[in-house]
């Protein structure tokens, strides 16, 4: 179960990504037409349980590879060793969640009839019947990205990208979608100053 939870993981990776959500913040002191070059923070804590992954190095390598290549693709260094301007962290898990689908149209509609006294209707809600909402679990899953000033040691931005888990019969579709859901997460960095 957990592996197919963590193979899925990364599914939010986020499927299709027209179902992606992001968002981002960041700290409006930073100069970040300064920033050229970066550095990973460490792995992830292994004692993390909601920290996926730090739950799957698979997964953790997949995620570092795509956005090493996005940033890249921005013109940023990736350094190893030495001074880097900013450090990068990675953070996921997946929550299961309720989503409830309003009321569907009552099967009928409102009538007008002439009467003895009158015209009068059927109430609004119409004559027919209705069904109670439907509830149903899914699964949402979370990338957040964090980029932390070397020289402060504060946090300068975070990115968040959401969307709904599925399960994953390919590593090709899985690398495919973890790349669109970081291109887009990373889209929103540098910030644009307004």
């Amino acid at each position: 179960m957990l592996r197919i939870l963590l193979l899925s993981l990364f599914t939010l990776v986020l499927s299709g990504c027209s179902t992606l959500s992001v968002t981002s913040d960041y700290d409006s002191s930073v100069d970040f037409s300064a920033y050229h070059s970066y550095r990973w923070s460490e792995a992830p804590d292994s004692t993390d349980r909601r920290n996926l992954l730090s739950s799957n190095p698979l997964i953790y390598r997949r995620v570092k590879r795509s956005v090493d290549r996005s940033l890249a693709a921005r013109g940023y260094l990736l350094k190893e060793n030495g001074h880097a301007d900013f450090a990068i962290s990675a953070r996921a898990r997946v929550m299961e969640r309720l989503r409830i689908d309003p009321l569907p149209p009552l099967y009928g509609r409102p009538e007008l009839s002439r009467g003895r006294y009158g015209w009068y209707s059927t109430p609004w809600w119409g004559s027919g019947y209705a069904y109670p909402p439907a509830a149903s679990f899914y699964e949402e899953g979370t990338l957040l990205l964090d980029i932390t000033d070397t020289a402060s040691n504060e946090l300068a931005w975070r990115g968040v990208v959401r969307g709904v888990v599925h399960e994953y019969l390919s590593i090709e579709k899985m690398q495919t979608d973890i790349d669109e859901a970081v291109k887009k997460l990373l889209d929103e960095f540098p910030p644009l100053r307004k």
